[in-house]
């Protein structure tokens, strides 16, 4: 089968684009190693609409069961290659492979790496880039989280909530929505830090960490969340114009290559949330439609 188009990613952008790819009459595929993407890991979401308040994971099961409910299929594998052919494109994954006339990437963006002494080798041993997977293993502990925007505001809420005494590093300023300081601000077992990493050290486990102004804090993990960087790496070949590292799209969501559309955090989107993606998956496959429809 050749299909109108594969969408390539799980998120919220994604998942619109197979919503609506589905109204068009489109024949349509998703394929994601991970259904859902970073939305999974958000502690709870307060800011999509029609849901007051809810875990990321639900939210995204829900918007998967209304893609699954109009007939497309969710293919939990891993992309491994993607290539363009003489009629559309060929997707490789380490199940199968597929054909499509276009593809729509929403493959969003991977976890920034501090770059410091000890992290890798502490890696799963103290050091976590998923407060919603590690945090549970956490309890009456003293952990920092790094960073200063949204993702690392719920990370500290969390891992507070947790008796955990939670200290957040941040570079320069604090970013997060002004609902989620004020929330932090009055948890006393909070403690803001202006300070970056050095060096993480432990033996066989995170023991503390070392600032760049010398100063060396005990502490039992260190949480990740100074932002994330776009996956492009299985689009090296294809020439794609970026911007500030991410895939440069047009209002269409059009990319400078024939067929090829993208939408949520892999692309050149402004304000980085679920619901921009969302509207930009949209659009992506009313695009697709009219592409093809010429």
């Amino acid at each position: 089968m050749i299909y109108d188009t594969l969408i390539l990613g799980g998120g919220p952008g994604g998942y619109a684009a197979a919503i609506y790819a589905a109204r068009y009459n489109l024949r349509c595929l998703v394929i994601a190693k991970e259904p859902g993407g970073v939305m999974n890991e958000a502690y709870k979401v307060e800011n999509y609409p029609g849901f007051k308040s809810l875990p990321g994971i639900e939210l995204m099961d829900k918007i998967r069961e209304h893609v699954e409910s109009l007939g497309v299929e969710v293919k939990g594998d891993e992309i491994i290659k993607v290539d363009k052919t003489k009629n559309g494109f060929k997707v490789k994954t380490n199940k199968e492979e597929y054909e499509s006339k276009t593809i729509i990437i929403s493959l969003g963006a991977e976890h920034r790496k501090l770059n410091v002494p000890g992290e890798k080798e502490l890696s799963k041993r103290g050091v976590s880039y998923c407060y919603t997977c590690d945090g549970a293993f956490y309890r009456n502990k003293k952990v920092v989280v790094v960073g200063g925007g949204d993702a690392a505001a719920q990370a500290v809420l969390l891992l507070a909530s947790y008796g955990n005494d939670v200290n957040l590093l941040y570079r320069s300023v604090i970013r997060a929505e002004p609902s989620y300081q004020e929330q932090f601000k009055k948890l006393k077992n909070v403690k803001l830090v202006k300070g970056e990493i050095k060096e993480i050290k432990g033996k066989n486990k995170v023991e503390s960490i070392v600032l760049k102004n010398g100063e060396e804090i005990k502490i039992d993990g260190v949480f990740v969340e100074a932002g994330s960087d776009p996956n492009l790496s299985l689009f090296r070949n294809f020439n794609l114009e970026l911007e500030n590292g991410h895939i440069k799209t047009d209002r269409y969501m059009r990319t400078n290559v024939e067929g090829v559309f993208a939408c949520g955090d892999i692309t050149n989107i402004v304000f980085k949330q679920a619901i921009t993606a969302a509207g930009d998956g949209s659009i992506a496959a009313w695009s697709v439609y009219k592409y093809l429809k010429k």
